[in-house]
């Protein structure tokens, strides 16, 4: 008799807990936010979960559209954030993700292992308010992501840079900004590099943008990177602009670039680009056409230099997965024209399709002469398989021309991206 009453006892020990459990559990509604802050202070919390895998073919490993084995791997990208408004108008922002060395994802397969830290992003002090100027303007600091008109010249949304931004809207149609960016810290690598100023890459940007009406906009910016050890003075002289009249979406851009590489050489390069859309729903067909100088090889470097990102800028094989006519991945129309045709279908509200074409010559001839840098085909099915979670499927190849010399070979690749955001 004692073992059998030990034993229920010990049963409503156990049940006691569990109900306990179950009972703190549904004292909290299912739509509140499980972060407590002090005072006034708002927190919220974010993230997301990317997991991609990737095949491409006749990709070396120095990025040629060459004769070579085939690749597939997954890779993965994590990203953790806190978003706090302290008061109104204070706000501050960190992000971390993971880190794999250069790149800000990690590749599967370390046997048993786990993935590599996590590193920050983004990590910024936002300030906005009326009381100062009478008017609305801020001021951000910290390491944020940046970028410049429509993005030809300077992007760093990837990754970020250290800045000090101060902005104002003295109308509802006018916008100004003014920037100081350190790109980086002893790029001459003269001296000492946190004691000397006059060895650094210092970033320094005015921009404006107007709202001409609800269906147009113009934008100017300017740029002026410097360092002194090396007679460095990069400068860029940008404007763009956005129109839409039935149905239809224009947009332009151009670029002028002057200042001084070094003591002998002088920077000469530009870019321009238009492009215009047409909604006919659910399809919407797109033309685009884009020029970026290169450098012919006299005194001056006459190409159109720029500040991107590791991103995928327009095609996905040539420029982002295989090395372009400027020599390297990533750069964005320094020595490339392109011609765009697109269509984007939307199937349904959660399925969005799209087909891309390019055709791809350089700005200037390589050693050999050539200028053909091929075509590609681009295309993208996206689908929503529920609140914050997409599964996007995307197709490229590249016809490689004969810029690339006798040898070159079509270059593919296949990614898919399963992505969650919370």
């Amino acid at each position: 008799m004692k073992k059998y009453l030990a034993l229920i006892l010990g049963v409503l020990f156990v049940l006691s807990f569990a109900a306990s459990a179950f009972a703190i559990h549904a004292e909290i509604p299912s739509e509140t936010q499980a972060v407590v802050a002090k005072g006034a202070t708002q927190i919220t919390l974010g993230g997301e979960l990317r997991t991609r895998g990737w095949y491409q073919d006749n990709i070396t490993s120095g990025k040629d559209p060459l004769k070579t084995n085939s690749a597939a791997f997954y890779d993965q990208r994590v990203r953790l954030s806190v978003d706090a408004t302290v008061a109104p108008g204070v706000k501050g922002y960190v992000m971390v993700e993971s880190n794999g060395g250069t790149a800000d994802t990690y590749t599967w397969g370390n046997f048993n292992s786990k993935p590599t830290d996590l590193q920050i992003n983004e990590a910024w002090i936002l300030y906005t308010g009326s009381g100062l100027l009478g008017f609305n303007s801020g001021l951000k600091i910290g390491h944020m992501p940046l970028a410049l008109g429509n993005k030809e010249f300077f992007d760093h949304t990837k990754f970020g840079d250290d800045a000090i931004v101060f902005f104002m809207d003295p109308t509802k149609q006018l916008h100004v900004g003014l920037l100081t960016v350190k790109f980086s810290e002893n790029f001459s690598g003269i001296g000492n590099a946190n004691l000397d100023n006059t060895n650094d890459l210092d970033g320094y940007v005015a921009l404006m943008t107007y709202k001409l009406d609800d269906t147009a906009s113009l934008g100017v910016n300017y740029t002026y990177l410097n360092c002194s050890d090396l007679d460095f003075s990069h400068q860029n002289l940008g404007i763009h602009g956005n129109a839409s009249f039935a149905g239809v979406n224009l947009k332009g851009a151009a670029d002028i670039q002057f200042g001084d590489q070094n003591e002998d050489q002088s920077f000469g390069g530009w870019a321009a680009m238009l492009g215009a859309d047409f909604k006919l729903n659910p399809v919407t067909l797109r033309v685009s056409a884009a020029y970026g100088s290169g450098d012919d090889d006299d005194d001056d470097n006459d190409a159109f230099i720029t500040y991107l990102g590791a991103d995928q800028h327009y095609t996905l094989v040539y420029e982002y997965r295989v090395n372009s006519a400027a020599g390297t991945t990533a750069t964005g129309l320094n020595n490339t024209g392109y011609i765009n045709l697109g269509v984007d279908y939307a199937a349904s509200k959660d399925l969005s399709m799209s087909v891309d074409g390019y055709w791809l010559k350089a700005s200037e001839d390589n050693a050999a002469g050539e200028d053909e840098i091929g075509w590609e085909v681009d295309a993208k099915a996206k689908y929503a398989l529920a609140k914050n979670l997409s599964y996007q499927v995307d197709a490229g190849y590249f016809d490689a021309g004969d810029f690339y010399g006798k040898k070159a070979k079509g270059a593919t690749v296949l990614r898919h991206t399963l992505t969650l955001n919370f």
